[in-house]
């Protein structure tokens, strides 16, 4: 029952100002309850560095702007512009927020952004925050879009990449991106797959037996629990990490701390970070939502792409070791400069073995994951948005600050709303499933 719906079931003769203020008073709503649209007051979130530019520059403007119907721009519902503000600090970070890692309960974060989905011990540490003690699931991991994880390269001076397949660029089959990661292949000229060569009149021997240099992120983060929940599928169950595999170390401290061999960090956190260091490092490889990649321009158009020594790379698309292997590039337009959609349409996300996902947001999603066989680019990944099932469980919460939550979340989703803005941006629109088991779940975000 709504508010709006309690204040017509008492009669309007009896109602005391002292009442009325009583009833809307964030405190005092009722547990499930949510204000009417645009009612709410403005909201901060943080988390996924994957997410940024969509928050930053699409969603959250847009908010306040669009015309869908689930939008706030001072001409729907209640006619209010409830402000939405979002910090990318990486999906680790953003959790935290929420109480893993021992960390305190940060009642004024409306909702967390994530492409690593909290496992059932990390839902567990976050609903453990609530006011009273309870076993009830509260915890709601809502799926809002889908991105690939590009494999980003700075060959070493002088050179350039080309294969048959994309001319001007590398291509990586899946055993070949494997062995890179496990440590197994460490010079450029171990890479052959599909004619792959270094070029150029001043790429010397000596540059093409150069140590590839791989640059891994300095936080915690959703898209290294994508990339390595996709190594996982092409290594199988054996062991990377001492006896521990892909799996095991792509979730919590392990998905920062845990990666075979010698690797190198950037100085600061987030995806725009690994980026700059990747570009800025002759003879180095690494791993970045395609938004981020392209959005500094050092691996597309005038300074990278084909031809290039910067570059994204194709990636096996077909399986592992098939006779005849194909791939596929992270970007619908390849590697130019202008942005377009993650290359993921009709992605099947499993759990490694059987089709998924879970079957309600109150789930745990930690196991979603693609195939080796796509019928576009592999390592496509889903990022959720975490938001409650009753905000008045948690400390400093309000009825306001639900009521936002509640509309921004169904403004992401709508398919002629945030789902269809979101396109040409180097993101993609959830699958249809999904999207409408994501939707039911964000209708139960309330007070």
């Amino acid at each position: 029952m709504t508010l709006l719906s309690v204040r017509r079931a008492v009669p309007a003769c009896i109602i005391s100002a002292a009442a009325v203020a009583a009833l809307v008073a964030p405190g005092a709503a009722s547990a499930g309850t949510v204000g009417e649209q645009c009612s709410g007051a403005s909201i901060t979130g943080k988390g996924s560095s994957l997410q940024k530019l969509a928050q930053v520059n699409v969603w959250g403007p847009d908010f306040n702007t669009s015309a869908n119907a689930k939008a706030c721009n001072g001409t729907q519902g209640s006619k209010g512009v409830p402000t939405v503000t979002y910090t990318s600090v990486g999906s680790g970070a953003g959790m935290e927020a929420w109480g893993i890692n021992g960390h305190a309960f940060e009642g004024s974060n409306a909702y967390v952004g994530t492409d690593e989905p909290p496992n059932q011990l990390q839902k567990e540490e976050i609903e453990s925050h609530k006011i009273k003690a309870s076993t009830e699931k509260t915890l709601e991991t809502i799926p809002v879009l889908q991105g690939s994880v590009a494999i980003i390269v700075r060959l070493p001076k002088g050179c350039s990449g080309s294969s048959k397949a994309y001319a001007g660029r590398l291509v990586f089959d899946n055993v070949t991106l494997q062995a890179i990661w496990l440590g197994e292949i460490t010079k450029w000229s171990q890479i052959t797959d599909d004619g792959d060569e270094l070029i150029g009149s001043a790429c010397t021997a000596a540059q093409k037996e150069s140590t590839i240099v791989r640059v891994v992120r300095k936080d915690q983060s959703g898209t290294t629990s994508i990339f390595k929940k996709y190594l996982a599928l092409i290594n199988g169950e054996k062991d990377v990490f001492g006896e521990l595999g892909w799996r095991e170390i792509s979730e919590g401290l392990p998905n920062v701390e845990d990666w075979p061999g010698t690797v190198t960090r950037p100085a600061g956190t987030g995806g725009g970070e690994l980026v700059k260091k990747v570009a800025e490092t002759p003879s180095s490889i690494g791993y970045a939502n395609l938004a981020d990649a392209r959005s500094g321009g050092q691996f597309t158009g005038a300074n990278g792409g084909k031809g290039f020594a910067r570059f994204w790379a194709p990636i096996q698309n077909n399986g592992v070791e098939q006779e005849e292997e194909t791939y596929a590039d992270p970007a619908s337009n390849n590697e130019a400069a202008e942005a377009a959609n993650a290359n993921c349409a009709n992605t099947e996300y499993t759990n490694g073995e059987t089709a998924f996902p879970p079957a309600t947001t109150l789930a745990v999603w930690n196991e979603v994951t693609t195939k080796t066989a796509e019928p576009h680019y592999p390592i496509c990944g889903l990022t959720y948005d975490l938001g409650f099932h009753e905000y008045s469980k948690y400390p400093g919460t309000s009825l306001t600050e639900a009521t936002t939550v509640n509309n921004y979340l169904l403004f992401e989703l709508a398919q002629f709303g945030g789902q269809e803005l979101i396109k040409k941006h180097d993101y993609y629109p959830l699958p249809s499933a999904i999207q409408a088991e994501a939707r039911e779940g964000s209708e139960k975000t309330k007070f």
